[in-house]
């Protein structure tokens, strides 16, 4: 028998990202997990009539990666296509029992700090599980799920005097696509060193990770003053610093010593290894110092607007900065690390609407003479369409937009809710890469279970589900257009003798090598029930649109590894073809050879 509260309560109807919610859930137990207290229902949410129930147990075990079980574990119970959600915990054997279940595909999934979250049927933490199938009434009571702790590294880090860098902060780094970029991006929370400079980075999934480190402030001075400016300083005078020495700055350093990210060198972890000795020392560069002004567009000295600084590539340790135009139109930006930039200005009070952009490259010596010529920001119209027999209103909607660059996202860009014609306007729009359209509203509403994206036309151009480029001018016209046609794409996966096969990852991406792009709804994935039976797409937030894919079962993947490019071209040969037209439901079964 399982300890704690068996609740329940509904999410939704149709099939959905079942691993995403079980995921959400298992970060939020995590923190409940320390207290170890009873898991208690807070919903509120009174029983109702609509409710799914049944006859059917899913049941198991829970333990550790050296075959110890684990006692009072969160263990969470998702239903595919019904949308139940249940938690439990398991008792002082690792045991744990759903009962009254409906028919349906569940998957199953454990966490408990200090080993990490794993779904039922999984190969390793973080990656898609086996849903487990049952019938009503039946009884599936095998259910082992084995959690592995960890892993950690661990090391010093020291400033350019070789003295512990105390107060650094420091973090652990892996590479993955971003906007159709390759960038290194945080894995996890940073820390900070002791003082001492020890740091420890742990809660680690097995994988590559590259750790940076860097330190705020300036360092301190490293030039012994001479006796002229001593006897100043006690006199209370300003003596001339004799061939005074650049200004030095922290930069982002990555193990073991480099500024380069490309020269950074990876530690890899197992699971619930301890790598240590990690230990590199920070590094000073040279600092520069920006001044420029701020014009009009009629030449005239723009005030009470701010500059805003910001990296031109991913950057994790670097922030933008800002500076504050004076009324003659100046501006400085004083400590300026190396590197690419992008200077944005937005508009304010009577320049609002205009907007000036430029670039710039840092090397370490002062720039000077930096002028910025504001002009009118762009805008966008369009509109809102259904392709249904019976259209909802249009009126009051928000359409989806984002955009794809880091210094464009603090242009403020301004959408408009539609009108009652369907109407909307994009405004403050600034030169950079966009993406419109997408799910009606936030996670899996009605809206979100009734109406998909279907296409997105700019300019008469089909830009669904691709950026859209905005240069020197915006689009002129742009509709975009949902439908209730909903297309699925289902199928089993054998063996050759027939038997289900449940031990492999599905994938299907498109043909068209355009929309091979970090985060497309057109690539999905996932793993077979215990039946050998996948869902790839289907109404709700995993549908494919119409289109020519390409479906293959790999053994098992990376985390964000079915976006790159790289990888989807390896795939290729061993994939079938799969045609889904609008509104079409398809069975294509795989065989493993």
């Amino acid at each position: 028998m399982s300890t704690g509260y068996d609740g329940s309560r509904r999410v939704t109807t149709g099939p959905w990202n079942a691993l995403a919610f079980v995921t959400i859930l298992l970060v939020a137990v995590v923190t409940l997990g320390a207290q170890q207290q009873p898991v208690r229902d807070t919903s509120k949410a009174p029983a109702t009539n609509s409710m799914p129930s049944g006859t059917g147990v899913v049941g198991g075990s829970v333990m550790a990666d050296d075959g110890r079980p684990v006692r009072f574990a969160y263990v969470l119970l998702i239903g595919t296509t019904t949308g139940i959600a249940k938690v439990s915990s398991t008792d002082a054997d690792g045991k744990f029992t759903f009962s009254n279940l409906p028919a349906d595909r569940y998957t199953v999934g454990a966490s408990k700090a200090p080993y990490l979250a794993m779904v039922a049927g999984a190969k390793r933490p973080g990656r898609p599980g086996t849903p487990i199938v049952i019938a009503n009434g039946q009884k599936v009571t095998d259910v082992a799920i084995r959690m592995v702790s960890g892993g950690a590294i661990t090391g010093v880090v020291t400033d350019e005097r070789g003295q512990p860098g105390s107060g650094a902060m420091v973090g652990a780094l892996q590479w993955r696509m971003q906007n159709g970029e390759r960038a290194l991006v945080p894995a996890g929370s940073m820390t900070v060193t002791d003082d001492e400079g020890r740091y420890r980075i742990f809660g680690l999934l097995p994988g590559e990770y590259f750790v940076t480190a860097m330190r705020q402030g300036l360092p301190q001075a490293t030039r012994a003053l001479t006796i002229t400016e001593v006897d100043a300083a006690l006199a209370g005078g300003n003596a001339a610093v004799s061939n005074p020495p650049p200004v030095q700055r922290y930069a982002p350093v990555y193990f073991p010593g480099t500024t380069r990210a490309g020269d950074a060198v990876p530690i890899v972890v197992n699971a619930g290894e301890e790598r240590n000795n990690a230990d590199f020392r920070l590094e000073t560069v040279p600092t520069s110092r920006v001044e420029g002004t701020v014009v009009t567009a009629d030449g005239q000295p723009a005030n009470a607007v701010i500059v805003i600084m910001a990296a031109s590539a991913n950057s994790v340790m670097q922030t933008a900065v800002t500076a504050r135009v004076t009324p003659d139109g100046r501006f400085a930006i004083p400590n300026a690390q190396p590197g690419s930039y992008v200077l944005i200005v937005n508009g304010q009070g009577a320049l609002a609407g205009q907007f000036a952009r430029g670039t710039l490259e840092v090397t370490g010596a002062d720039i000077l003479g930096v002028q910025l010529a504001m002009r009118p920001a762009l805008s966008m119209n369009g509109r809102l369409a259904f392709d249904a027999a019976v259209a909802p209103p249009v009126g009051g909607r928000r359409i989806p937009l984002r955009a794809l660059s880091g210094a464009v996202a603090t242009s403020g860009v301004s959408l408009s809710t539609t009108t009652q014609a369907g109407a909307f306007t994009v405004t403050n729009l600034m030169p950079g890469r966009y993406m419109l359209g997408g799910p009606l509203s936030f996670g899996p509403t009605t809206d979100t279970m009734t109406w998909a994206l279907q296409s997105v036309v700019a300019d008469g151009r089909d830009v669904t589900d691709l950026p859209i480029e905005i240069g020197d001018t915006a689009p002129k016209d742009v509709v975009v257009t949902y439908t209730n046609k909903w297309q699925e794409l289902s199928g089993r996966l054998q063996s050759q003798s027939g038997a289900p096969v449940s031990d492999y990852t599905i994938i299907v991406f498109p043909e068209d090598k355009t929309y091979w792009i970090h985060g497309t709804r057109r690539i999905v994935t996932t793993r077979p029930g215990t039946d050998g039976g996948f869902v790839v797409s289907g109404k709700g937030l995993t549908t494919l649109p119409a289109g020519k894919y390409l479906l293959a079962a790999v053994t098992d993947i990376g985390r964000d590894e079915q976006f790159d490019p790289s990888f989807l071209a390896q795939v290729v040969s061993a994939a079938i073809p799969v045609t889904l037209a609008a509104g079409e439901k398809k069975v294509q079964n795989l065989a493993i050879r």
